[in-house]
C-alpha cells in the first residue's frame, strides 16, 4: 500500500470514527461544579417562587439571580415545572428529615410534637420559607397532578408523622377513640408548616416567634 493510499485511509477513518462519535452536549459543567451550581439554582428558585405567581416566575431570571446565563439553566433543568419539582423535592426533604429527627427521641407525644414545631420554625419564614412554597403546590398539583406525583409522595410522607403523634395521643386517651387521625394528622401539619409563618407575617415587630410558638402549644394542648 503507497503512503500515499495509508494517508487517505487514515483521514477516511477519521472522519467515520467523527460521524459515528457520541455528540458532546458543549456547556454543560461536570463534577462538583455542576452540582454546586445546580443548588445555587435551587436557591435561586426558592426566592423566585416565593416571591410572585408560578406565571409571574421566569427560567432567565432564576438563572440571572444564580449566576448563570439564561440558556445555560436548560443544562440543569429541562422547563420551569422541572425547576419546581427539583426546589420542591429539596425543600420537602429538608423539612421531612427535620421532623423525622424531632420525633424520634424518647418522650410522649406532646414532648416530640414539641421538639417537632421548635425544629420546623426556622426552615419557614424568609425568602425561602417552606409555607409560600406550600401554595405553590396546592395549585400546581391541582393542575396537574400526575405530573407532580413525587411531590405528592413526599407530602404524604410528611403528613405520616403528623398522623402518628394524632395516634399516639389517640392511644394514650389524649384525644377521642373516635379521632379521625388523618385529617386531624393533616390539621397539626397545617398549623405547624403554615398557620405559624401566617400569624407572623401579621406581626412583624415581634422579636422571635418564641410567643406564637407557645401560643401552639397551648391551643393543640402540649404546653407544660
Amino acid at each position: 500500500m503507497t503512503n500515499e493510499l495509508k494517508i487517505a485511509n487514515g483521514a477516511l477513518m477519521k472522519d467515520r470514527q467523527d460521524i459515528l462519535a457520541p455528540a458532546i452536549k458543549r456547556g454543560r459543567p461536570f463534577g462538583s461544579s455542576s452540582k454546586n451550581t445546580r443548588a445555587r439554582l435551587i436557591k435561586a428558585a426558592e426566592e423566585h417562587f416565593n416571591a410572585r405567581a408560578y406565571s409571574d416566575v421566569s427560567m432567565a431570571k432564576v438563572a440571572e439571580s444564580a449566576g448563570i446565563t439564561g440558556a445555560a439553566i436548560y443544562n440543569y433543568f429541562d422547563s420551569k415545572d422541572d425547576l419546581l419539582k427539583a426546589t420542591l423535592s429539596n425543600r420537602i426533604q429538608i423539612y421531612n428529615q427535620t421532623i423525622r429527627d424531632a420525633v424520634s427521641g424518647s418522650g410522649s407525644w406532646q414532648d416530640q410534637f414539641n421538639r417537632l414545631l421548635e425544629a420546623v420554625t426556622p426552615l419557614q419564614g424568609g425568602p425561602s420559607g417552606f409555607p409560600m412554597i406550600g401554595n405553590v403546590v396546592i395549585n400546581r398539583l391541582q393542575e396537574e397532578p400526575e405530573k407532580f406525583q413525587e411531590i405528592r409522595d413526599l407530602r404524604d410522607e410528611s403528613a405520616q408523622v403528623f398522623r402518628s403523634l394524632v395516634a399516639a395521643a389517640v392511644d394514650c386517651g389524649d384525644l377521642p377513640q373516635d379521632t379521625d387521625v388523618v385529617i386531624a394528622g393533616d390539621l397539626m401539619m397545617a398549623i405547624t408548616a403554615g398557620a405559624v409563618n401566617t400569624v407572623s407575617f401579621y406581626h412583624p415587630a415581634l422579636d422571635s416567634m418564641a410567643p406564637i410558638i407557645d401560643s401552639v402549644k397551648a391551643l393543640l394542648g402540649t404546653k407544660g
